[in-house]
């Protein structure tokens, strides 16, 4: 967003061998360790765009795209995660980072971001722009550029840091940077927030290493953001899901108003000025449970958000991811426990990967692994057509008839199996639940099962 500005200041994270940044804004308010640097963002400068002038081949290294990140690989993505991580509630089901598994998106108050692309330019001091900056920062490697309410900046230096896009973990040589992790700090500032004097929070100034440590906001950092923007409302509108209906958008959630409803989305080219696509004026049904929109025409894929009338930071759904093409992935969910084995073990299905076509295609495939179970024991993997939680072979089966028998397995030395699925379109839209059923004869009823695990598959 741009407008004329005053007063420009810098808020910088260096390396542990520099001196703090400093702060040329006066502190404004100071609660336990967390500290303010005096302004918030209001509800007309949530966006933020990336500018992908990152350099080096670490920085765009990660070509594999996420569903609860729609469109984005390499940096941006790994800048998408670090900024989302503020947010009030999950990002999607808040998957995407292995270092905190389905905990992006922890904030807790009532801010959120909207993604809104790629930008042409780092733009202005007031642009609301993450971008790199050639040249050699010494031991400054980003900063962020305030004043705050009427907008912000946020560069990366070019040398002398690797900056790594991950999404695992990366080395920890003297100038290995991770972008994520640098880039929740520096949105920290930018949405108002001072150095923490916490160790291991993500506001910390001077933290050393490679910044992996600050792709998750902790304790102190989470107090500061709640108490600059409010603890999430009760009435905050919220995103449960979505579903494509033509050129229409069909939202599921909570807290919409009976009226005058906006539904906020992510310009697909990212060219213009970070202002929101928006569908306005419309009404609620059922209850305030459901919204149906017309999908912009220049709408990409990034994030919806929904916003009821008025003008506090709580009128403001969480960001949730969005596709236009491709839809929405329903998350995986696991049901009960495995049946105890005669070896005194707990059989234990997880799905891995995402089961979509474009998805799993693209990256790392989908399929089940398994730990727990009965070394060399064979078994069958089976499948049924919804849940269920019914007594069986003094175990519990979790899916309702006609059970389907998939394929036959042998668990390894350890117990252990992995099973390749892949996804067939024509699967697409079909939930299935998958359990293991193997010997075990040492049990009384001869019987071993796992718990189930609930997948729904999409494009």
């Amino acid at each position: 967003m741009t407008s004329n500005r005053i007063q420009s200041a810098a808020t910088a994270l260096l390396t542990s061998c520099a001196l703090l940044g400093a702060v040329a804004l006066m502190l404004a308010g100071r609660g336990g360790a967390y500290a303010f640097l005096g302004g918030s963002l209001d509800l007309t400068q949530r966006d933020f765009r990336v500018h992908n002038n990152f350099t080096g081949g670490e920085a765009n290294n990660n070509p594999s795209p996420d569903p609860n990140f729609p469109g984005a690989t390499g940096a941006v993505l790994a800048i998408w995660k670090g900024v989302i991580e503020w947010g009030s509630v999950l990002h999607g089901s808040g998957g995407g980072d292995d270092t905190q598994p389905g905990d992006l998106g922890s904030g807790g108050a009532n801010f959120d971001a909207s993604y809104q692309g790629l930008a042409p330019s780092p733009g202005g001091t007031d642009d609301n722009i993450i971008s790199m900056l050639p040249g050699f920062g010494g031991g400054l490697i980003a900063f962020a550029e305030l004043p705050i309410s009427d907008g912000w900046r946020i560069r990366f230096y070019e040398a002398p840091s690797i900056w790594h896009d991950g999404p695992g973990l990366i080395p920890s040589g003297q100038f290995d940077k991770d972008m994520q992790g640098v880039a929740a700090h520096e949105y920290g500032h930018a949405l108002g927030l001072d150095h923490s004097q916490v160790n291991g929070s993500t506001m910390r100034g001077g933290s050393g290493g490679n910044q992996i440590g600050l792709r998750s906001i902790e304790a102190d950092d989470i107090a500061g953001v709640q108490a600059l923007y409010g603890l999430a409302a009760a009435q905050k509108p919220h995103i449960e899901s979505y579903h494509l209906d033509g050129s229409q958008v069909v939202i599921l959630g909570n807290n919409f108003a009976a009226s005058g409803n906006e539904v906020w989305f992510t310009r697909g080219s990212g060219l213009g000025d970070g202002t929101p696509l928006k569908a306005t004026g419309i009404s609620s049904r059922a209850g305030g449970t459901l919204l149906r929109a017309v999908i912009p025409a220049a709408a990409g894929a990034g994030d919806i958000l929904v916003k009821i009338p008025g003008a506090a930071h709580g009128d403001l759904s969480g960001a949730f991811p969005f596709d236009p093409v491709l839809g929405y992935c329903p998350p995986i969910v696991s049901h009960g426990a495995g049946k105890t084995t005669s070896m005194g073990t707990t059989p234990t299905l997880t799905a891995y990967g995402t089961p979509s076509v474009f998805y799993s295609s693209a990256s790392t495939g989908f399929g089940l692994t398994a730990l727990g179970g009965l070394p060399n024991a064979p078994g069958i993997l089976f499948y049924g057509a919804s849940a269920a939680a019914r007594p069986f072979m003094g175990g519990t089966l979790y899916s309702n008839g006609p059970l389907v028998r998939d394929t036959s397995f042998t668990f390894g030395f350890f117990g252990d199996l992995s099973i390749a699925l892949g996804v067939d379109p024509a699967t697409i839209g079909t939930t299935r639940i998958w359990q293991l059923w193997f010997r075990d004869t040492g049990d009384a009823f001869g019987v071993g099962l796992s718990n189930g695990v609930e997948v729904t598959y999409c494009l």
